[in-house]
């Protein structure tokens, strides 16, 4: 069974705690922090960039994601790796070329994995199978902050499991809660982005430990 990691959304944060709390998260014990990087045009929001990932990675010993949500993938891999990023995924729809994209990646030295909206159909995953070390499937769309998981999230996690052999970790990201981890991980999914059910908690550990115990039942 993969090893089940948390990593932190930190996007929907004030940047003026951006610092503080992500160190506080890394004091809690999650595994990682997840930063989207939009472009305002793949989709609407102008959020973080690579000068906040390099921010994060001077400051903190944890890994550090970048989700690329931007239309050209090539050169936003570059700059997150240059900052620092241990991984980044990318957008399946935001090129027409995802296996170069991938291969960029890892001639980076980045882990990458490949991201997909929850609309887009998940037969090609298996093709890029050996191009990436782990796939985002997005359970809300894109940029609904504070969004619920759509419905039948789980079943999809368990398809790209089917298309992919097994052989890649499956992330989840998107309205991931103490009320759906348990179900998502006995599709198959072995890393969690979790945003509002950490940055909300009252108390980062306890929600933390609470959080990964669900995420780490036996699967059947």
């Amino acid at each position: 069974m993969a090893v089940t990691r948390i990593w932190a959304s930190v996007t929907t944060l004030d940047l003026g705690r951006l610092v503080e709390v992500s160190q506080a998260l890394q004091e809690a014990g999650v595994d990682g922090l997840h930063v989207d990087v939009s472009d305002g045009v793949f989709v609407p929001d102008l959020t973080f960039g690579y000068r906040v990932v390099r921010a994060l990675t001077d400051r903190l010993s944890i890994p550090v994601e970048a989700h690329l949500m931007v239309v050209n993938p090539e050169e936003q891999l570059r700059a997150v790796s240059e900052a620092g990023a241990s991984r980044a995924s990318f957008h399946f729809e935001s090129t027409a070329y995802p296996w170069r994209v991938a291969c960029l990646g890892q001639s980076l030295g980045l882990e990458v994995g490949v991201a997909f909206n929850p609309a887009t159909p998940l037969g090609s995953v298996g093709y890029l199978r050996e191009g990436i070390s782990f796939v985002d499937i997005l359970t809300s769309e894109p940029d609904s902050r504070g969004e619920r998981m759509l419905p039948r999230m789980a079943a999809r996690v368990a398809e790209a499991g089917i298309n992919l052999g097994g052989d890649v970790v499956i992330e989840v990201d998107g309205g991931v809660s103490m009320s759906n981890i348990e179900e998502l991980n006995g599709a198959g999914a072995s890393d969690f982005v979790v945003g509002r059910a950490l940055i909300d908690a009252e108390v980062l550990p306890t929600a933390l430990t609470a959080l990964r115990l669900r995420a780490s039942r036996d699967r059947h």
